[in-house]
């Protein structure tokens, strides 16, 4: 079947771009560029025009997410097969695809009402990225921006829908026991990042998001990082520690939008021929992450 390949860009609306621009320049280390409209601007971290748009709409969440295909057939196929899915497919304007900077694309919204677009031609700047603080970048290429984190209702209807009908493979389930109940969250690869989309189960959550996943190229980069948001007061919601999944060395912190932004490195890799879907019962870290497990306790319903 046809697969996408990474996770290319994501859009957020946003209340303050004055805020995000502050952070994405000074702790994160992405160049701001000047948006289309007054109302947009971009955060580009690599070779693509942009990574993410920042749009001031005031929602403060995830407003849509675009998925690379590697070529105009491919477009057609998983267009074709979501349309065998039951899924509302519609072609993109040549106006969208310009603002995306893309060549084509199609749009759906998945099950959670998550407005999705596949795309193909990727939005390359011919200009080269120069991080706006000293580090030494971010680990993307074919494995695209970072993972995203998203609530959704049915775990098993998400599932289906991202690994039937767009191609991903399912790289770990977690059910962990909480004082309210079990909680489910899948990890799902589309390249061999060990996730570029995990989803927790919830029947009521605060947001679409709950967090972006950015990969630096050295632990050094992550520690500044951690430095400067103690420096500059950025709330850190989760402290550095080893995620036992993705094995993944990071923090998290806070953002203008009142979501999480993960900032890592050296997450795992994984190869299709060979990986075995794995299974957890917590989501304690290797090391570390101190408020991960009482933050996870926090989102289950309460105790009946």
């Amino acid at each position: 079947m046809a697969s996408v390949s990474q996770l290319g860009y994501v859009g957020i609306g946003i209340s303050s771009a004055k805020a995000w621009h502050d952070l994405a320049a000074n702790v994160l280390g992405m160049q701001i560029v000047r948006g289309d409209e007054r109302a947009v601007s971009y955060l580009r971290m690599d070779d693509y025009h942009h990574r993410m748009e920042l749009r001031e709409s005031g929602s403060d969440d995830l407003e849509f997410v675009g998925w690379e295909v590697p070529d105009a057939d491919a477009l057609q196929r998983v267009a074709g097969q979501l349309s065998n899915g039951g899924v509302k497919v519609t072609p993109g304007t040549r106006e969208e695809a310009d603002k995306r900077r893309v060549i084509d694309l199609v749009k759906c919204v998945d099950p959670n009402g998550i407005p999705i677009e596949i795309y193909c031609g990727r939005p390359i700047n011919p200009m080269p990225f120069h991080p706006a603080r000293a580090m030494s970048g971010f680990k993307t290429g074919t494995m695209g921006l970072g993972h995203i984190f998203v609530y959704v209702r049915n775990l098993d209807e998400s599932v289906r829908f991202y690994r039937d009908l767009l191609g991903f493979r399912v790289t770990d389930f977690t059910d962990v026991s909480t004082p309210g109940g079990k909680l489910r969250i899948a990890f799902l690869h589309c390249n061999s990042r060990h996730h570029s989309i995990a989803m927790l189960e919830l029947a009521s959550a605060p947001k679409r998001i709950n967090h972006i996943m950015l990969e630096c190229n050295s632990l050094g980069d992550v520690g500044t990082g951690r430095d400067l948001c103690l420096q500059r007061g950025v709330p850190i919601g989760i402290d550095l520690g080893c995620h036992m999944n993705d094995q993944m060395v990071s923090f998290y912190m806070g953002n203008p939008s009142q979501f999480a932004l993960e900032y890592g490195w050296n997450g795992r890799v994984i190869d299709d021929a060979t990986w075995q879907i794995e299974h957890y019962d917590t989501v304690e870290s290797i090391w570390g992450h101190p408020q991960l497990k009482d933050l996870i306790n926090s989102l289950a319903p309460a105790p009946k």
